[in-house]
């Protein structure tokens, strides 16, 4: 089975239907559409009982607490408000670097004595320039090696919420539902005055394209996977 073989789980955990009867297929597809139907009721009615319980929250809302599995060990999930942290506590973290590196590291070399022989007596006695002392080596390697090893884990991680940001649903933009055209969002039908029966009243329908998961799905006929077109 080749690697691109499927869009949405890796090749091995794929199912392979290749050795399946025919009749089992036909059975295997009725039963997968059968699942997908009751899940969206599901889905449904629960949507139903969120409002009801007066936490329905904007669309905007939902789509910054949706929580992506962080793509580094030990890490929380991340969110998009959680990376608004990250980058806080990345320039803090450089902030204290520098800090160390141009006053704290010199201050407790030279003034106070620890770390045994400074810099700057080591290049003395080696009678050596002494502009070559103006930059202790092993605390510019620490510096140096700290920033960009805390820069590449955070790289890392704007490149894993970029990519789920990516397979958000191009026509609901994750949001799982889209604006009613009939009622254009009011909720309520623009000739008769009333709860508009397309949505209703709710001003919003399920969006098709994802079928309310907010997430790019591949259909039966996806061109990507389709070895018929």
């Amino acid at each position: 089975m080749p690697e691109n073989f499927c869009i949405i789980e890796g090749r091995d955990a794929v199912k392979d239907f290749a050795n399946m009867p025919a009749d089992e297929i036909r059975v295997n597809i009725a039963n997968r559409r059968d699942k997908i139907f009751l899940l969206m009721e599901e889905l449904r009615r629960l949507r139903i009982q969120q409002r009801l319980k007066g936490v329905n929250e904007p669309a905007r809302v939902e789509i910054e607490q949706q929580k992506y599995l962080s793509a580094l060990p030990f890490l929380p999930p991340l969110t998009e408000k959680s990376l608004t942290t990250y980058y806080t506590i990345y320039g803090a973290f450089f902030g204290a670097v520098i800090l160390f590196g141009a006053l704290l590291a010199p201050l407790l070399e030279v003034r106070i004595g620890l770390g045994g022989t400074s810099y700057m007596d080591f290049i003395h006695g080696l009678h050596l320039p002494e502009q070559l002392a103006e930059v202790d080596p092993i605390v510019a390697s620490f510096c140096g090696g700290a920033v960009g090893a805390v820069s590449a884990l955070l790289v890392v991680e704007i490149n894993n919420i970029k990519q789920q940001i990516h397979n958000r649903c191009h026509y609901c933009q994750g949001a799982g539902y889209l604006t009613c055209g009939h009622c254009v969002g009011s909720g309520t039908d623009p000739a008769s005055r009333e709860s508009c029966a397309f949505c209703a009243g709710s001003g919003k329908v399920m969006c098709t394209g994802c079928l309310c998961t907010g997430k790019q799905m591949a259909t039966e006929h996806d061109p990507r996977i389709d070895p018929f077109t």
